[in-house]
């Protein structure tokens, strides 16, 4: 059975934290992660079995075994008994996911719970795979982040944080500066008003306008160096929620950080 390389410990940390966003915003959307989970079992397992002709699937027990070791990497695959009343131990999720997917009722609250359960996998197994990555920022950054534009309209920013759970959105300033826009500065311009045109008003400005108006809706970003340590992060999360990691050489961005992502 391979182990788990760090390029590889990338991949499938980050297909699973993308799938699991994705369900988080979907609350039946249990698929996408199950999907990543058995792409795992098969990497993991090809030598005993891809390589002879044979598939597998959940079900299978070289794949439940071999996902299962990767799990036990984490603190979160086998929590004290004590914590069992919040906590369900990786085995257990892995048998409910595993049953409830291959029941034919995929709807409504019975999709809801398999979506919940399959959320905790992928918790588990993300933080199982953070023990092979490095200690470097570009191994916990969300890559080709979404950016909200001068040019887009409140209404509009304001859809993609809640549509995706953003807290933040980078800015490319009009001189060519990163900035950052937060939900907490969005509903600040926006106030209290919940209905007639003041409301409306504000709903429609451009981040543009809008910045004209109150410049402190976005605020300067923190750009870190990719191959800076996650120690140095975590020490400037004292001052700053979020991180920007920019081209060494081009003003282009290639991923986002937050005390989030380092969770």
């Amino acid at each position: 059975m391979p182990d788990i390389d760090h390029q590889t410990a990338i991949f499938f940390a980050n297909d699973l934290r993308s799938a699991r966003l994705a369900a988080l915003a979907d609350s039946e959307a249990f698929d996408e992660i199950i999907h990543v989970v058995e792409r795992l079992g098969y990497y993991l397992t090809k030598e005993d079995l891809a390589d002879k002709g044979e598939f597998g699937n959940l079900g299978k027990s070289k794949y439940k075994d071999a996902i299962t070791n990767i799990a036990d990497r984490s603190g979160l695959s086998k929590p004290p008994v004590e914590h069992r009343t919040y906590l369900t131990p990786f085995a257990e999720l892995y048998e409910l996911v595993r049953q409830a997917r291959n029941d034919a009722l995929h709807q409504g609250a019975f999709a809801r719970h398999l979506t919940t359960h399959s959320i905790e996998l992928a918790i588990i197994l993300e933080d199982a795979l953070s023990s092979v990555l490095g200690p470097l920022v570009s191994d916990f950054m969300v890559r080709n982040p979404v950016c909200a534009e001068l040019w887009q309209p409140l209404s509009f920013i304001r859809q993609q944080m809640l549509a995706n759970s953003f807290s933040y959105l980078p800015v490319l300033g009009s001189g060519e500066t990163w900035q950052i826009i937060s939900d907490a500065s969005v509903a600040r311009f926006l106030g209290p008003e919940r209905d007639g045109k003041v409301r409306r008003s504000r709903l429609s400005k451009t981040l543009q306008e809008a910045r004209h108006d109150a410049p402190d809706i976005v605020e300067p970003a923190l750009v870190i160096r990719g191959d800076a340590k996650v120690s140095e992060a975590l020490e400037n999360l004292k001052d700053k929620s979020v991180f920007l990691i920019r081209h060494p050489v081009r003003n282009e961005l290639l991923g986002i950080l937050t005390a989030f992502d380092l969770l």
